[in-house]
């Protein structure tokens, strides 16, 4: 399990020059496998980064409330909806 997790962290994205964030390298076929085990594919991961590259774009906050902690008033970070 260990060593899957230090897979799927090289997933990495980059700002460009331009102010976009992109995806550092393509999704590889072992991350692709590992994803496949939580019923994601490279697909996924894609529109992911997509989607995060777009909020901060709009300078829109990748940090949302908790529902369910609310009353601690902690903040998660939660981009698998």
């Amino acid at each position: 399990m260990p060593a899957s997790i230090r897979e799927l962290e090289k997933i990495e994205m980059v700002r460009r020059n331009n102010g976009q964030y992109r995806l550092d390298h393509a999704v590889s076929k072992r991350q692709r496998t590992i994803l496949g085990a939580f019923g994601m594919n490279d697909d996924d991961i894609r529109s992911l980064a997509n989607d995060i590259s777009n909020m901060l774009a709009n300078n829109q906050s990748l940090l949302s409330k908790n529902k369910e902690e609310d009353t601690y008033e902690q903040d998660t970070f939660d981009i698998f909806d």
